[in-house]
């Protein structure tokens, strides 16, 4: 499954396998709307192992960090390579999201 979810530590963390794109939408919606109903404060995107991101997924990711700033809440990313590094870069995904190189790092960053 391209997309999965896990509880890790005090946050959730959603796995980008492969491709982020209009096709998967659903189901990291389902999973943001997990979090947002479990009352977590923060969300780590996970994407070492994404390899090819759509502007489907860029909007995504700027709707969702949207609506958890106004709910206090965060978003962060993990591990963003190659080519979606640099979808993210381009876009400016990365000046609104803050991008970690590990999971470690983004709670770390968010427990100080």
């Amino acid at each position: 499954m391209p997309i999965t979810q896990r509880a890790w530590r005090d946050a959730t963390v959603i796995h980008v396998d492969d491709v982020f794109t209009y096709r998967n939408r659903k189901d990291f919606s389902s999973a943001v709307t997990a979090f947002r109903a479990s009352g977590g404060r923060h969300l780590i995107v996970d994407l070492h192992e994404a390899t090819y991101m759509d502007s489907s997924a860029l909007g995504l990711l700027a709707l969702t960090s949207q609506q958890l700033s106004v709910e206090e809440r965060w978003i962060s990313l993990v591990g963003p390579q190659g080519t979606v590094k640099q979808v993210l870069e381009m876009a400016n995904i990365d000046k609104m999201i803050t991008v970690f190189p590990t999971e470690d790092a983004a709670a770390a960053a968010r427990a100080a």
